[in-house]
């Protein structure tokens, strides 16, 4: 495996995580990838979240985001409430990366959010998501609470840093 390098998110990285596959398929609301980034990115500014990309000689291979509160309207202090407990949101790598990819990008932000006073970092998936459930479990992250939506049930996991 190379070098991989991680850091902070920018806006020219939009089009350059959706190329390199590290964003593809839907999104779960009607908006597209490069509408949620930009938005992510505005609230990165606000301090509200923190995205981490890693890159390798390849180009982008991974993202992560690090949800400390969540935009107005939607409150759920289980999982961010902007203090002590942060959710992992946006977990993805690009098909070619390489597997310690989405490990390194996790281990990053539990060392931001500890910097940040984060006591609890939450983790949301898909149940029907049985890879991303079984790593989210082999991180050491514990299921807490199941939640219908419209489409698909979203089991929420935790983990105290």
């Amino acid at each position: 495996m190379g070098k991989i390098f991680l850091r902070y998110g920018r806006d020219d990285d939009i089009p350059r995580l959706i190329a390199g596959g590290v964003l593809s398929g839907s999104t779960s609301d009607s908006a597209t990838w490069q509408e949620r980034l930009a938005l992510s990115l505005a609230e990165q500014r606000n301090g509200r979240r923190l995205i981490l990309v890693a890159e390798d000689r390849s180009g982008l291979v991974g993202m992560v985001q690090l949800v400390f509160k969540f935009p107005p309207g939607y409150n759920d202090p289980e999982a961010a409430n902007g203090f002590d407990v942060a959710m992992i949101e946006t977990l993805r790598t690009a098909p070619r990366a390489p597997a310690a990819v989405s490990s390194e990008l996790l281990q990053q932000a539990q060392v931001l959010a500890q910097k940040k006073s984060v006591t609890t970092l939450t983790f949301c998936l898909s149940l029907d998501d049985m890879r991303g459930i079984t790593m989210a479990k082999q991180w050491g992250f514990k299921e807490f609470r199941i939640m219908p939506e419209p489409n698909r049930m979203l089991a929420f996991f935790r983990k105290h840093v």
